[in-house]
């Protein structure tokens, strides 16, 4: 006896069958997200070269001490807010560049910018251990280090102060975050023919409010990311309390530091001669990150936030096109980035004064890129992964780096290697800009 199967049965059928048949085809986004991740992991800071640039920041309190200089000595930037990226793309000398205040036991109001800076460089060129490696720059000094297992590193030194009572009541007064205003400094700026001007910074406030959105993220798993370092680690430390909790990394610390290394990758390919100069600064990454990922689950894994944020941010580039009022209207909550009266701003959590974005309203090509980067970072990272393993492989080289991926993954998602990304025929968002 034959059985009739109706039309509106067949095709839901043949629907199922290519559904299960496009699910068994799909790759194995998992394995490939661990990939990326290994990756974002190695040129991470390693254990070793994180205990050396410790090491040495105390080294040099000690000296400046011996000196007669009463100062404390800390991390600020990507070290203190465990987001290091060994910078460049595909060149492997690349060093490490880490940044440190030198905070002097006094008050703008007792030295001035002139003195301060001197009395620094001048300790720093009377040491044999420091002098030779020495570079001046407008708010900092850098000093270079030999390599450590082959990778070179240098730390910067930025001479600061505790900003005035004066100018710290003036910034509470415009800040919705008054109570991260108080550790303020003042930091003396050479502008040139021996003339010095303070700048505001408060590298401790912003910490402080970078630490209170990512510490539900670094709670979510962090024993089981600890063990992990420990087994990976075990001629460093006798135990797993004994790792640094700053060599933990949430998934909020990847995704910044997944952003930031793309982000060098992307301007880097740009096909223009200021590219550096138009590359959003890390701060940018880091403070836009973190205040989309306020309103995530602490549980959101790496890719899971990475796509929360991009997905945000995308709502932002409408700014673009849009009225500010109408934007505000529609997107009532969405406040990280604004454009009111056709001015960005981007503002800095620890200090009302420093807008972000400034560079943005001196160039109109600076935000028109920096989305379409974004751009970039969706279709890369998360989209990527409904490619075939081939297709995957060469998104990942001009996402990355050829040489990179070659180094990290070989040839795993490719029978044959890919040919060089021409940045001048780059399939879109990376051509015309």
């Amino acid at each position: 006896m034959k059985i009739r199967i109706s039309t509106q049965k067949q095709s839901l059928l043949v629907k199922n069958q290519f559904i299960e048949s496009e699910v068994f085809l799909l790759p194995n986004v998992i394995e490939r997200q661990e990939d990326i991740l290994k990756l974002i992991s190695k040129l991470d800071i390693s254990p070793t070269l994180y205990k050396n640039a410790e090491e040495k920041y105390k080294v040099l309190a000690d000296f400046l001490e011996d000196c007669g200089i009463s100062a404390d000595i800390y991390p600020q930037g990507s070290f203190a807010f465990g987001t290091v990226v060994r910078p460049s793309t595909d060149n492997k000398n690349a060093n490490y560049d880490l940044d440190f205040i030198c905070q002097l036991h006094l008050t703008r109001d007792e030295i001035a910018p002139s003195v301060l800076r001197q009395k620094i460089e001048d300790a720093l060129r009377s040491s044999d251990r420091y002098g030779g490696k020495l570079t001046k720059w407008n708010e900092c000094f850098t000093i270079e280090y030999a390599d450590i297992n082959g990778v070179s590193f240098s730390v910067d030194i930025v001479p600061a102060v505790e900003e005035a009572e004066i100018k710290k009541n003036e910034l509470k007064r415009l800040s919705n975050l008054p109570y991260l205003i108080n550790t303020s400094i003042a930091i003396p700026r050479e502008n040139g023919n021996r003339n010095y001007s303070w700048i505001t910074n408060n590298p401790k406030g912003y910490k402080s409010w970078f630490d209170s959105i990512n510490a539900p993220f670094l709670s979510y798993g962090s024993a089981e990311r600890r063990a992990v370092l420990f087994e990976n680690n075990r001629a460093l430390f006798n135990s797993v309390d004994d790792i640094p909790s700053n060599l933990d990394r949430s998934s909020m610390q990847r995704v910044i530091q997944i952003m930031k290394y793309h982000r060098d990758n992307y301007y880097q390919m740009l096909p223009r001669k200021d590219k550096d100069e138009i590359k959003p600064i890390s701060a940018i990454i880091t403070t836009l990150v973190a205040e989309i990922s306020k309103n995530a689950p602490a549980s959101f894994d790496v890719f899971e936030l990475l796509k929360y944020v991009l997905d945000k941010l995308e709502i932002y580039s409408k700014q673009q096109t849009i009225a500010f009022t109408e934007f505000r209207r529609n997107y009532v909550n969405y406040t990280a980035i604004t454009r009111e009266n056709g001015k960005w701003l981007i503002q800095n959590p620890a200090n009302p004064m420093d807008n972000l974005a400034d560079k943005w309203n001196q160039n109109s090509d600076i935000p028109k890129i920096f989305f379409k980067w974004l751009s970039a970072c969706q279709n890369d990272l998360i989209q990527s992964m409904k490619l075939d393993d081939q297709q995957f492989y060469v998104q990942m080289s001009n996402a990355f780096g050829s040489d990179v991926i070659t180094r990290n993954w070989g040839h795993k998602y490719t029978i044959s290697k890919p040919k060089p990304i021409n940045p001048t025929s780059v399939a879109k968002p990376y051509k015309a800009l």
